[in-house]
């Protein structure tokens, strides 16, 4: 086994290991109190219905926004020297107008050449269903009783010699194929996709905000209906019908009340809402593959002092990072100025209570490039998406996260929607 094919197989094992980690315009003022829910009616069924409407207007990408994403890549592939790109189903193959496709044992793989037109690597037997989810591609089939890697080396012949760039998280027997179809060429940890991927289009921008207003305008909705006596579950059904009334897609939720809350990413531990406890609502979904990630905290009742201090504690935090956030910065810098404010506020500047990075990329994932995590040496740029997201967590007493999502501009930053969690009148 190749080096490059023993990085592939650590990359699968590290990406399900991180898939079990955390992950402006005016510019707020300093928070005073978490903000109370109070007493209210049960919904009826137009409970959600000032949402409906929130996404009309976006539109979902097109072949042209697709060409253009194949033609930054190949600018960079040109600067890399990079004569390939072959990609399994995921994120990047989306970007760059492949089909949605789902990974299995069979290989579906999209080639996209420095020269030439972007090929799907199909079973035979799946090919009309991809015609019909592509645009501009070819395709190119394998029997089932045939090796799609001796295909593949037969279709790209031209690959022989060639230095092709991989997807980040392919899997160890697709590398192990590509070796096979082109024994000759070499294979490169540059990710061409992955850098364009960073820098987001006016378009995708465009979904993006859109997307992320929309998510804490459902969360506002739900937060008027959450009294004393709520059940946990029932909090994160009403957040799905509320993404779901204002347009959005594949919603998913994090619903934690009282001391559930001090699980960053939640428990199978239920529980009715109480007096003063806080509840934490992180959620997002999708708006044409783009998405949205945003947490709000609030109280139902009146909150503890200690639950105050670590509220407005993680909220100073959050703007603080956001005042850093800016072109040239980099990510640890940003973590660092989110944790001097806790340092400040008595909770320590490592990860005792602020016990994850401070956020993550955004896009066509919840999760992607670039991390705002401590040493971080990524310097951002304009057009990068990310979360802003300090929290504090006391076990078995309380937790408290404050997420937004941010865009970096020319000279600073912007928030999608109003930063910090909304106050109730």
């Amino acid at each position: 086994m190749s080096a490059w094919t023993r990085r592939a197989a650590l990359v699968q094992l590290g990406g399900a290991i991180g898939a079990l980690a955390l992950g402006c315009g005016r510019r707020s003022s300093a928070p005073t109190k978490p903000p109370a829910v109070h007493d209210a009616p049960p919904p009826g069924d137009d409970a959600f219905a000032d949402l409906v409407g929130l996404c009309d207007g976006i539109s979902p990408p097109d072949v042209a926004q697709w060409s253009a994403h194949r033609d930054a890549v190949r600018a960079r592939m040109r600067e890399l020297d990079v004569g390939a790109v072959v990609l399994e189903p995921g994120a990047s193959m989306t970007y760059l107008g492949g089909p949605a496709w789902h990974r299995s044992e069979r290989p579906l793989l999209l080639v996209l050449p420095r020269e030439g037109p972007p090929t799907i690597l199909c079973p035979a037997f799946e090919r009309r269903t991809v015609q019909e989810r592509v645009g501009d591609h070819e395709i190119a089939v394998w029997r089932e009783h045939e090796d799609p890697f001796t295909r593949l080396g037969e279709v790209f012949a031209g690959l022989r010699t060639a230095k092709i760039a991989v997807d980040p998280t392919m899997r160890s027997f697709i590398a192990r194929g590509l070796e096979r179809a082109w024994p000759k060429a070499s294979f490169v940890a540059d990710d061409p996709v992955g850098a364009c991927r960073l820098h987001k289009t006016p378009a995708e921008i465009v979904r993006l905000r859109r997307a992320n207003e929309a998510t804490q305008k459902a969360i506002a909705a739900v937060q008027r209906m959450v009294v004393v006596g709520t059940p946990q579950a029932q909090v994160g059904a009403w957040i799905e019908q509320a993404l779901v009334a204002a347009g959005l897609g594949d919603p998913w939720v994090l619903a934690l009340v009282g001391p559930n809350a001090s699980f960053p990413h939640g428990t199978a531990d239920a529980r009715d809402v109480q007096p003063g406890d806080p509840v934490l609502i992180d959620t997002g979904a999708s708006l044409f593959g783009y998405r949205s990630d945003i947490t709000r905290t609030f109280v139902v009742g009146e909150p503890s002092a200690a639950l105050r201090r670590a509220w407005d504690a993680a909220a100073l935090a959050q703007r603080a990072a956001l005042a850093a956030i800016r072109p040239g910065a980099t990510t640890g810098s940003v973590d660092a100025a989110a944790r001097a404010v806790m340092a400040e506020a008595g909770f320590g500047a490592d990860d005792r209570y602020f016990t994850h990075r401070l956020g993550h990329g955004i896009g066509l994932e919840v999760h992607e490039p670039p991390y705002l995590v401590g040493q971080g040496t990524v310097v951002l740029a304009a057009g990068m998406t990310m979360s802003d997201e300090p929290g504090i967590y006391v076990p078995g007493e309380f937790g408290v996260r404050h997420e937004d999502i941010v865009l970096v501009t020319a000279d600073g930053a912007e928030v999608f929607g109003e930063l910090g969690a909304p106050r109730l009148s």
